[in-house]
């Protein structure tokens, strides 16, 4: 099967050529839904507010973190809204509250703790592809977890939900207006199928053990040299180990290809902005 790149581009009309329509994820706003809803949709984004807070923003050094987080499109809350649930009891409910009215609000529809985001749009993947429909990467929230979907868009002609469940009752949660709650992208049908995992001796492959070794050694002397200059300080100080840091994996060493260390999505075209 051929794989096509996920940078594709959403909102691209449906009369351009074959080619462009093999990379195009199409989204059709809603019958009600005016062409303002297209703002709910964003390329992701690399930060993350726990990642600022880290110390000296150490959780960016993590390349697989960062490219994780802008793999594909958010679609973000359309409104200010906080929700609670009583728990596993018969007469438990969600208790949902909207800053002000809005079609596309949250809503308690599956119940067992389940809150509920229609999404104003039918997305349409080209043959071969589904959409993989998500949280946003790397974006905890307490007291809740989403729940992770795979879509049929390739010819599902009807919308689909994003759902959080809550996972601790009795408690307040609460949702920024603009805050992302779902993460988009398409996925080739086959792919999985296609592969398979098999476990093998690392001798088999000499030069990969080598590269290997010589990785364990280099980040062993790392960690020894950063031990060393933390002890030279006084223990209520932070020495500064930033350039004893490896990065060898965010300048890709070693790799034979371009060493991609964040995703870019392609980028929203607003098709009904006729402006």
């Amino acid at each position: 099967m051929e794989k096509a790149s996920i940078s594709q581009h959403l909102g691209q009309p449906a009369e351009t050529t074959s080619a462009d329509n093999s990379q195009t994820l199409i989204a059709y706003p809603l019958p009600g839904a005016d062409a303002s809803v297209a703002g709910l949709l964003r390329q992701a984004r690399p930060s993350r507010d726990w990642m600022d807070k880290s110390a000296a923003k150490y959780a960016y050094r993590c390349i697989p973190l960062t490219a994780a987080n802008t793999m594909g499109w958010e679609y973000v809350n359309p409104v200010t809204c906080e929700f609670s649930w009583g728990g596993f009891t018969p007469d438990a409910d969600i208790k949902v509250w909207v800053e002000q009215g809005h079609r596309w609000r949250p809503r308690s529809h599956f119940g067992t703790g389940v809150v509920t985001w229609e999404l104003p749009f039918l997305f349409r993947t080209p043959p071969g592809y589904g959409l993989v429909v998500t949280g946003p990467a790397n974006h905890d929230k307490n007291g809740i977890a989403p729940l992770d979907g795979f879509i049929r868009t390739d010819w599902l002609p009807y919308p689909f939900t994003m759902n959080w469940r809550i996972t601790e009752p009795n408690k307040t949660i609460r949702f920024e207006q603009g805050e992302p709650i779902a993460r988009i992208f398409p996925y080739p049908l086959g792919l999985l199928e296609d592969f398979k995992i098999e476990v093998r001796d690392l001798d088999e492959n000499p030069d990969f053990f080598e590269d290997f070794r010589a990785w364990a050694q280099r980040r062993k002397q790392n960690y020894q040299q950063r031990e060393q200059v933390q002890q030279s300080v006084s223990l209520d100080k932070q020495a500064d180990t930033d350039s004893l840091w490896s990065k060898a994996y965010a300048k890709g060493e070693g790799a034979d290809e371009k060493h991609q260390t964040v995703f870019k999505p392609g980028k929203i075209v607003n098709c009904l902005d006729k402006n």
